[in-house]
């Protein structure tokens, strides 16, 4: 059984997203592979972790890994907020979280707004491989994420039950 009644309306869930903001940036993602947001969570450390690896949570009983994605890209964290958030992802039976500077809203993008990056092969513009597209709003720009490509080292940590 189908969560949509027709074509039309898979479609529009596949254009909505997750915004969220990282040292004052607006990035999103595909709202269909977040799993929930949470104010961050008390964590266990793991040793010799990277230092982007802000340790394990307990969330209804699976044990999954955090982190936090400012380190993770190398973004200085935006002091003016205190409105930390965790996005979980599940990604193919996995959950992973994720920390950010504050999350937003869920958007929706019209497919004509929905962008490839700029060529990167003028050496101008780096290529990121966990970077879709961007996301055109009315008067700003969002660097849409896919938290699988971003976080497949980490991914890797820990299967879900």
């Amino acid at each position: 059984m189908s969560l949509f009644e027709n074509d039309k309306e898979k479609a529009q869930a596949a254009n909505r997203f997750l915004e969220f903001y990282l040292g004052g940036e607006s990035y999103a993602v595909e709202l269909l592979k977040v799993k929930e947001v949470l104010t961050p969570p008390e964590m266990t450390p793991i040793p010799k972790a990277p230092s982007y690896v802000c340790g394990l949570m307990n969330l209804r009983g699976n044990v999954l890994t955090v982190i936090d994605l400012r380190k993770k890209l190398g973004i200085v964290p935006d002091k003016t907020t205190s409105q930390n958030g965790v996005i979980i992802f599940d990604l193919e039976n996995r959950l992973l979280g994720v920390m950010v500077d504050s999350i937003q809203r869920v958007i929706y993008v019209e497919s004509d707004n929905v962008k490839p990056l700029p060529d990167s092969s003028d050496g101008i513009v780096p290529k990121m491989a966990f970077l879709v597209g961007v996301l055109k709003q009315e008067d700003k720009l969002s660097m849409w994420l896919d938290p699988k490509l971003l976080l497949e080292p980490v991914y890797e940590l820990k299967k879900v039950a």
